[in-house]
């Protein structure tokens, strides 16, 4: 099978597509890193990430830092671009006319580039956070932890739609936590379960394995949460809310698995 990556700059999209070459390996691999934003985020929620969400930064930069030596896929074609829509990235899928397409961290796939790989192949998506229940972003573990919906701390992998977090479900698991764990520790047991999952499911469809695909409105609905909700509040409330509420009991555990690559769909 000819498989195709696109993924983001970070060391743990470099981690991730060096576990799936090691099971199968990929073919070419995209890393697709945004310029800045042109226009400058407000001075208040600039301030805010620095000053009230820094045990937050920390965290994130930390699990970072365990996959910094993390290097891309070796033996497999490399290109870079700052769109994942750019003309290049649509020139490289019609030479490589891919069979599957392995997506992480990257900006949204629009409209005409999801409709040329369905030319060929499919897309798998990850996304690290409990769909249908919790969608989109900066963070859905941070999202999770402001919320106080500590169960909903997993991660899903998904068919690409054109929506965000909205294609059909091959995998939605809860992270398998014991509710002991540091804040480090918390994004990277997050992460690293994200990886495994995603390793699953790709084993099975590069070995021809059939894979679930659940409309995620079969199991149920939730919130769509975006960068510009997250706000020093929202900041706030995820610490609080991890510092007095996070403990044994108040995580899942693991034990939550709404769809699984082996088993398909079942009930929670």
């Amino acid at each position: 099978m000819n498989v195709l990556a696109l993924i983001g700059p970070g060391a743990n999209h470099r981690a991730l597509a060096s576990r799936l070459h090691r099971i199968h390996p990929l073919a070419h691999v995209a890393i697709v890193t945004p310029p800045p934003p042109k226009r400058r985020q407000p001075i208040m929620p600039r301030l805010a990430a620095r000053t009230v969400a820094w045990p937050l930064r920390r965290a994130w930069f930390a699990m970072l830092d365990h996959y910094e030596s993390a290097a891309t896929p070796g033996g497999a074609a490399t290109s870079r671009h700052r769109d994942v829509n750019a003309a290049s990235v649509a020139a490289m899928i019609a030479r490589e006319r891919p069979e599957l397409v392995v997506v992480s961290g990257t900006n949204l796939l629009r409209a005409p580039l999801i409709a040329q790989i369905a030319d060929f192949g499919r897309i798998m998506n990850l996304h690290t956070g409990i769909s249908p229940y919790l969608k989109g972003g900066p963070n859905c573990t941070n999202w999770a932890l402001a919320l106080g919906r500590l169960e909903l701390i997993g991660s899903t992998i998904m068919w690409l739609d054109r929506g965000i977090d909205t294609g059909d479900i091959i995998a939605t698991e809860q992270a398998p936590l014991s509710g002991r764990e540091r804040l480090d520790e918390l994004h990277l047991r997050v992460m690293e379960h994200a990886h495994d999952l995603y390793a699953r499911c790709y084993a099975r469809a590069v070995a021809g394995q059939a894979l679930p695909s659940v409309a995620q409105a079969t199991i149920g609905t939730g919130l769509l949460r975006r960068s510009r909700d997250w706000t020093a509040t929202e900041m706030l409330r995820a610490l609080a809310n991890f510092y007095l509420h996070y403990r044994p009991g108040t995580v899942g555990g693991g034990g939550l698995t709404l769809v699984s690559p082996e088993l398909g769909a079942h009930a929670a």
